[in-house]
């Protein structure tokens, strides 16, 4: 009988695992679950795509030969099953079985494995600020988030913007900004220096100069309190000033999807 092979989440490690074990068991039953409708893309390629490197999002979820890898695709080109808008909520190690909720049609069922993947990711870290839940401060988490950011800046709708979190997608997400956009960038990093958990102090000083060079504020050793809306946009305070703006970059990190 072939082997059952349930994988949990479809943006990157899902669809390359599902790949792998299709070229290593032929004859497998490969089904991939995943709540969102787009899949199979990198998410390190987000900040380029709102920066205009990347002209469209399809070509981050495409092939080298443009051909979009949706549902469809992995079903035809790689005998894989993708379940979208799906989402497991229960796993019984003891049966192995899993349940899932259709997250459209509200449809439940359970599904066997004889193995199961969890590829479920990370979640962005959402600190406890005040007004960080506002419709104008945006998680760099999906290419739903990334499409509602660019659509905003093709239509001329921020002329400033403040990032908060001074790692790589932070600096990733004020280059694209300031670089293509031209748009007036700020960054608010708690540590003492950019990049903290990677490179040296002197080598942020380096990186810092360089983005001052081009047009991009960057402050350091301060703790972002509260975003409120105000007429015209937002504004975004810290322990040491207060910075108006169009739109916020929430990019603290992440975490562990673990609530499964």
């Amino acid at each position: 009988m072939a082997e059952n092979i349930v994988i949990i989440g479809a943006v990157a490690a899902g669809p390359k695992t599902a790949c792998r074990l299709r070229r290593l068991n032929p004859e497998a039953k490969i089904t991939i679950i995943d709540m969102d409708n787009l899949i199979s893309y990198g998410g390190c390629g987000i900040p380029y795509y709102v920066s205009g490197d990347v002209s469209d999002e399809k070509e981050l979820r495409s092939t080298s030969f443009h051909v979009l890898r949706d549902a469809q695709f992995f079903s035809n080109a790689k005998g894989v099953k993708v379940m979208i808008r799906t989402e497991v909520t229960k796993i019984d190690r003891r049966n192995k079985t899993i349940n899932f909720t259709n997250l459209d049609s509200g449809e439940a069922g359970s599904m066997p494995y004889d193995k199961l993947v969890i590829c479920t990711g990370a979640a962005p870290n959402q600190p406890p600020i005040a007004g960080a839940d506002l419709p104008g401060v945006h998680y760099v988490s999906n290419m739903h988030q990334a499409i509602a950011i660019k659509d905003k800046l093709a239509k001329g709708q921020v002329g400033r913007a403040v990032v908060i979190g001074g790692g790589a997608i932070g600096l990733e997400m004020a280059e694209s900004f300031a670089d293509l956009w031209e748009v007036e960038t700020a960054i608010i990093e708690f540590m003492p220096q950019i990049l903290p958990k990677a490179v040296d102090r002197i080598f942020a000083m380096m990186l810092t100069n360089h983005l001052r060079q081009n047009g991009i504020q960057v402050h350091v050793s301060e703790n972002v309190q509260k975003i409120e809306e105000v007429e015209g946009g937002y504004k975004v305070t810290s322990n040491k000033r207060s910075l108006e703006t169009d739109i916020v970059i929430m990019a603290v990190g992440v975490h562990p999807r673990t609530d499964l």
